[in-house]
């Protein structure tokens, strides 16, 4: 009788956790939180722990006016992404982003940074 409630409570436990770990995070990207750069890179790179769809990507200014984008998220899952920069003048930024778990399950994220010019 112990043993099934010693099995039950760690059953229980693991289905308790499979939620959060099936959701991907991120793992690295090419402009940090906070950055201040010289110039903007080419691109943004950001790579996740495993395939994630990107639903969304948007970049605004300080004031928090869109700035155009030259991206259109592609409708697959992939763990790292590539986003096309315009050039940008001094100034903050904020770039952010939504991605979208096999389970449907939407995440945001961001990264705000600074060109210095």
């Amino acid at each position: 009788m112990k043993r099934l409630a010693l099995a039950m409570a760690a059953a229980a436990a693991m289905m308790a956790a499979t939620p959060a770990l099936a959701h991907t995070s991120v793992r690295e990207t090419n402009i940090a939180e906070n950055a201040t750069l010289a110039r903007a890179p080419a691109n943004f790179t950001i790579v996740f722990s495993g395939a994630t769809g990107l639903a969304s990507v948007n970049l605004t200014d300080a004031a928090g006016r869109p700035v155009a984008l030259n991206y259109t998220p592609l409708h697959q899952m992939a763990s790292s992404f590539a986003i096309p920069l315009p050039t940008l003048t001094p100034g903050a930024y904020t770039l952010s982003w939504r991605t979208i778990a096999r389970d449907g399950h939407a995440m945001p994220g961001a990264v705000h940074f600074t060109i210095s010019g």
